[in-house]
């Protein structure tokens, strides 16, 4: 059943309309009346009415300020404008407000009717495409990835008929079974179930994971037999390219839970049908090498000094390119590389090399995420590493990233404040740290140590923030089902909602509703 709020400063008109209404024949269960604009936000606070039928002109407040305020409460409220001037402004201003229908008085109580009657045809529309949203989240989101997770340690713990697992993986989800990949493993310090939020944590990590790897199509993320979080990782032409793509994975989960993993690489393999051996390197080094400084072990032969170094490179380079909204991190890591270049003694040209792709790095990110520089800037620095010697070299480069790392904060602030704004706007879609970069034009790493820098908490925290306290509002003043809440605040698995909601507020939906509402 549904509410109505008729509001209109004349009684006559208001009582009018709503004794001539069969509301019953109409599916609506209440009617509520309003005097004034303020009467009526009170009643939509605490009655929660779907269709609100108001006037223009009225004293006090009028009709279009009252939907302004109504739709920052109620954004999703059905509104019927009346009015008895044919005035375009009026018109326009409804337009842009999004109402639902206009009318010039007097309205003939058919049309009311029927005007009404379409607006319940349309929420019981939504309500279907939602209902109808929820199944498929529910057999997409959890049914269908638990048979891939399934498929994924059936592979890994060879325990089922390998050929199957390869049909369903080629036939039913659509994967290249004969494309290069390696498999990577999460220590579960992070996520272990002996926490008081592990289980919570657990589920939290493995999202963010998820929204990482999965959604962007550059893996699949599972947990294997016993509780540890794998992530099969599909190679790329560039031999780097899975690397780099753990090392983002890894400062974004440092950034979110304070807590930098440790992660196991296999070896590459090609195609699902030699995962286990990549799991299998893996588990070998989560299990024998868990005392390595290293938070990224890999799998290695023999080695030469020269090999070393440009591995120790890469990494820093890499690691200077994630940093690049934290200064002191971009400087740290160049400083450490200049001390690399006089452990492993390497040669001027060698320096001026590195030195000159570092800077080239630096400047390519800062334009992705929009930062201005100086046209001519990297010409200027390659004359000057031209015939610079070692430490000359490194010099150059020291001051040229002290001066394009001098980043303007009220652009970021600026940044911020539209990812909170998006963040508002979308908290009942699956949002994510990627999602949110993405429509900023910026990289997830990048944006996710940025957020974490100018607000002191993890987007992600931040994201489950503000979700919680909606859900607590909406639990307080309206009698909406917990599912449908968990819905509206973006938690397709209410189980994992209710897991969240505990955490936050240490009590179950169902009983803070109890307590909040006998209050």
């Amino acid at each position: 059943m549904y509410r109505v709020l008729i509001v209109d400063d004349e009684k006559m008109i208001r009582m009018g309309m709503k004794n001539a209404i069969d509301w019953k024949k109409l599916g609506v269960d209440d009617v509520f009346t309003a005097a004034s604009g303020n009467e009526a936000l009170k009643i939509l606070k605490e009655e929660g009415p779907e269709i609100m039928v108001t006037d223009i002109q009225m004293t006090e407040m009028t009709g279009l300020e009252l939907i302004k305020a109504a739709r920052e409460s109620v954004p999703e409220l059905r509104v019927i404008v009346l009015t008895g001037f044919d005035n375009f402004e009026y018109a326009r201003e409804s337009l842009r407000l999004q109402v639902q229908d206009f009318f010039l008085k007097p309205i003939d109580e058919d049309d009311l009717f029927n005007a009404i009657e379409k607006q319940i045809k349309e929420l019981k529309e939504q309500e279907n495409k939602e209902q109808n949203q929820a199944r498929v989240w529910r057999s997409q989101g959890s049914v269908v990835q638990m048979r891939l997770e399934q498929c994924m340690r059936n592979l890994v713990h060879t325990k089922a008929d390998k050929e199957m697992q390869l049909y369903i993986l080629q036939k039913d989800f659509q994967f290249d079974i004969k494309q290069k990949m390696s498999l990577i493993l999460l220590e579960q310090g992070m996520y272990t179930e002996q926490q008081n939020d592990g289980k919570f944590r657990a589920m939290t990590v493995k999202n963010v994971c998820m929204s990482m790897v999965d959604s962007q199509n550059r893996g699949i993320t599972f947990v294997d037999d016993d509780g540890t979080i794998a992530i099969v990782c599909f190679e790329k032409d560039d031999d780097d390219s899975v690397l780099e793509q753990i090392e983002e994975l890894s400062d974004v989960l440092k950034d979110e839970f304070e807590y930098k993993p440790k992660i196991t690489v296999g070896s590459a393999v090609q195609g699902f049908e030699n995962l286990a051996i990549s799991y299998n390197d893996a588990r070998y080094l989560l299990e024998h090498e868990k005392k390595n400084i290293q938070d990224i072990i890999q799998t290695m032969g023999a080695q030469n000094k020269k090999k070393i170094f440009w591995e120790i490179y890469a990494e820093l380079r890499n690691i200077m390119i994630s940093n690049i909204g934290t200064p002191d991190y971009v400087l740290k890591a160049f400083n450490t590389f200049i001390k690399a270049t006089e452990s492993y003694n390497l040669s001027p040209s060698a320096v001026r090399r590195c030195c000159f792709e570092i800077a080239s790095s630096l400047i390519f990110s800062y334009m992705e995420v929009s930062c201005e520089v100086e046209e001519g800037k990297l010409d200027a620095l390659s004359k000057s590493l031209s015939s610079a010697g070692k430490e000359e070299a490194c010099e150059i480069t020291r001051m040229f990233i002290e001066q394009l790392i001098e980043n303007d904060e009220e652009d970021v602030h600026y940044t911020i404040s539209n990812a909170r704004h998006y963040i508002d706007e979308h908290l009942a879609e699956d949002i994510s740290v990627s999602s949110i970069a993405e429509s900023l034009y910026i990289t997830p790493n990048y944006f996710s140590r940025l957020f974490k820098r100018i607000t002191g908490e993890g987007c992600n925290e931040y994201i489950v923030r503000k979700r919680i306290e909606k859900a607590k509002s909406l639990l307080e003043t309206t009698s909406i089902k917990t599912g449908k809440i968990a819905m509206m605040v973006g938690y397709r698995d209410t189980n994992y909602f209710s897991l969240a909601f505990k955490k936050h507020t240490g009590k179950s939906p169902t009983k803070y509703r109890e307590e909040m509402q006998n209050t």
